[in-house]
This record gives structure tokens, C-alpha cells and sequence, in this order.
């Protein structure tokens, strides 16, 4: 059967069309980061089935087939959540929330008349994840990774990640002797770093990039300084704390808390650096004053500060490894939490600015 196209249908019907997609997508989002905490909860798994379900049968009234396959193979695993015949976890969180983006992303351009439909490529994701359904064990979580390196490949394990250890990232025409120093000591943190080599990079390239297209209000030197120094304590953790994060003692949080306020005192006594000592200090605050050390409140807390806050989540959330040691989370679940947050937890005009960015970056990434 021929896909069929925009131009079939009634303005007012299509419109109809767009408005339900929005509400369902929201609504797909809110239940899949719901779930995150909870992953058991069958009322929450119910009200996904239902949207995606509903998305389906509008579609499938309206004629537009060449969506439903990869619609159907979601219902099918939600289906297996809904008889306790498989259990939610992160991964197949990600898998779920990764396809049903897939499919948004492929209504919205086929409703505003964009790039033709690759059916070869949506299909090849639809049987992937129909055969999901049925696969236990072993088999199972290889389909899992195979989904999402296939619908996030910056989930895929890097090789040769000990030569970015080593590249020069910038010049000495760019940043001063000092800064110089304190990106050699960043990169040393990065051998300890459960994030690993290219923490620095990353974190540097992103927080840049959101400065700039913010006109670069904060100070560069200021910002180099503190994204270098910012984590500089953490490299004394007692080897192995950061694989154990779900035990911590209580001790153990105290310390990491104290972090900060460690770094801030080595750099704070100079005046030169004041402004990347109080970005340091206060980027573990929050708007809402959920953060520490000192749970300060949203006028309190510097811009660099609300800045780094964001580049330090993103890189938290992308490169954790909780369901395969070896992978990265994807990035539209980063993306998704940071803005999900947006004005209680994080500033909303450097959410905006982490946004633009994050596609600046993924565009350069992708032409590579």
C-alpha cells in the first residue's frame, strides 16, 4: 500500500491531528521520566499504552499506515510491562522513549510537508523492537544495546579513548598560562573520573558554546577556570567510591558535598579567580533551593554557576553506566530530564541556550 501524503487530507482534520500529537507526545514524555522512579507502577505504564495506543488508532482511521508498524512493536513491549511478563529498566526506558521520538519526529515532518519518509530505515527499527517482545535473558539485553546504538549511536563505546587523553584541545593564543595549568590538572582528574577520558573536552566544548550563544556574558578565562577546577576534589575519592554510588554511607555524601567548598577555598584567596570560585562553589545549587552547600535560591546563584549546573548534569546523565558498564545514556533522555526541569532546578534562559547548543554540537558530530 503507497504512503499516502499531506496534501489527502482536510486543513482543519490535519490540525486536529497536530494538536493530539502534541498532547500525546507530552503526555508519552511525562509517563516514560515518571517511570524512571518508578518503574513498577502499573497505572503510569497503563497511561503510556493508552497514548501510544490512541496515536495508532488515529492514525489507522486517517489512513497514514506507514507509522503504525513501530507504533505496534512499542504497544507490544509496553503490553508485556502491562502482564508482568518483563520489568522496565533504564535501557528499555531509553529504547521506549528513543522510538516513540522516532515516530513524533516522523509525524511532524510528514504533517509540515518535510524530508521524505525512510521507510527502510523506520521499519528495520519497528522489527527490532517487535522481536523485543518476545526475547528473554541473554538475548534480550543484546536486542536492547542493538536498539540503542541503532537509535543513539553516541551510546556506542568509543575505541582509542586514551589518545583524546593526550590531544592538545586548545592553543596558547586562546587561553592564558594559568588556565593552561588548570586544564593539564582536569585532565588528570579525567584517569579517575568515572566518566573517563574526553570528560574534559566534552564539558568545555558545550559550556563554550551555550556562553557564546548567550553573547558571552561570563568571563572565558572565568568559565575555563572553573569547569577545569570545578570537580578537582573529586580525584582524592577514595578509589572505587564512585562505582558504589547507590551505597554510600552517610559520611560518604558528606564528603562529596564538602567538594566544592574544598576547591573554592585553594582558588578564592585570589583575587583573579573570585568569579570562577563562586561558579564553582554555589553549581550544585539549584533555582529552588534543593541544591548545596548552602541551598541558595534562584537571584542568589552567579550565572556561571547556573550554567555549569546544566554542562555538569548533561555530562552526569549521558555518560552514566547503569544498565551496561561499556555505554552512555542517550542523549535526547539528558536533553529531556534537563528541560523537564526547567525553572525549578535549572535557569530557563540557559536551558534555552543548552538546547541550541546541544544541536550545534550533534549537527558538527554528525557531518564528521
Amino acid at each position: 500500500m503507497a504512503n499516502v501524503h499531506i496534501d489527502n487530507f482536510d486543513p482543519d482534520l490535519i490540525n486536529d491531528l497536530k494538536d493530539e500529537l502534541v498532547e500525546k507526545r507530552q503526555g508519552c514524555n511525562d509517563h516514560l521520566l515518571s517511570l524512571e522512579s518508578k518503574p513498577d507502577d502499573i497505572n503510569t505504564i497503563n497511561l503510556l499504552f493508552r497514548d501510544v495506543h490512541t496515536v495508532k488508532g488515529d492514525l489507522g482511521i486517517m489512513g497514514i499506515s506507514q507509522y503504525l508498524c513501530l507504533l505496534q512493536a512499542i504497544e507490544d513491549v509496553l503490553d508485556t510491562l502491562r502482564k508482568s511478563q518483563n520489568r522496565l529498566t533504564p535501557a528499555l526506558g531509553d529504547v521506549l522513549l528513543l522510538s516513540l521520538d522516532l515516530t513524533f519526529n516522523e509525524l511532524d515532518s510528514f504533517i509540515n510537508g518535510g524530508n521524505e519518509f525512510d521507510s527502510t530505515n523506520y521499519d528495520d527499527t519497528a522489527h527490532l523492537i517487535s522481536t523485543l517482545a518476545s526475547l528473554k535473558g541473554n538475548e534480550y539485553d543484546q536486542q536492547i544495546i542493538l536498539i540503542l546504538e541503532k537509535l543513539a549511536p553516541e551510546t556506542i563505546p568509543l575505541e582509542e579513548l586514551e589518545e583524546a587523553q593526550h590531544k592538545l584541545y586548545f592553543t596558547e593564543d586562546e587561553i592564558n598560562e594559568e588556565v593552561s595549568f588548570f586544564l593539564q590538572l582536569s585532565l588528570l582528574v579525567d584517569q579517575r573520573s568515572p566518566y573517563g577520558p574526553g570528560r574534559t573536552e566534552r564539558m568545555f566544548l558545550l559550556a563554550m558554546n551555550m556562553n557564546q550563544l548567550a553573547g558571552n556574558p561570563i568571563n572565558t578565562h572565568q568559565l575555563q577556570a572553573a569547569l577545569y577546577l570545578h570537580d578537582l576534589a573529586m580525584a582524592f575519592f577514595p578509589k572505587g567510591m564512585a562505582d558504589k554510588a547507590s551505597a554510600l554511607s552517610h559520611n560518604d555524601w558528606k564528603w562529596i558535598k564538602s567538594h566544592v567548598k574544598l576547591v573554592h577555598r585553594l582558588i578564592s584567596s585570589f583575587e583573579v579567580w573570585h568569579e570562577a570560585s563562586e561558579i564553582i562553589l554555589h553549581h550544585h545549587e539549584r533555582l529552588d533551593g534543593s541544591g548545596y552547600p548552602e541551598g541558595l535560591k534562584e537571584f542568589d546563584i552567579c550565572e556561571g554557576a547556573k550554567l555549569l549546573a546544566i554542562v555538569d548534569t548533561f555530562e552526569a546523565i549521558t555518560q552514566t553506566r547503569t544498565y551496561q558498564p561499556s555505554q552512555q545514556r542517550p542523549m535526547v533522555r539528558a536533553i529531556m530530564e534537563i528541560n523537564q526541569h526547567v525553572g525549578t532546578l535549572y535557569c530557563p534562559n540557559w536551558v534555552e541556550h543548552f538546547n541550541q547548543a546541544v544541536k550545534r554540537l550533534h549537527i558538527k558530530k554528525a557531518k564528521k
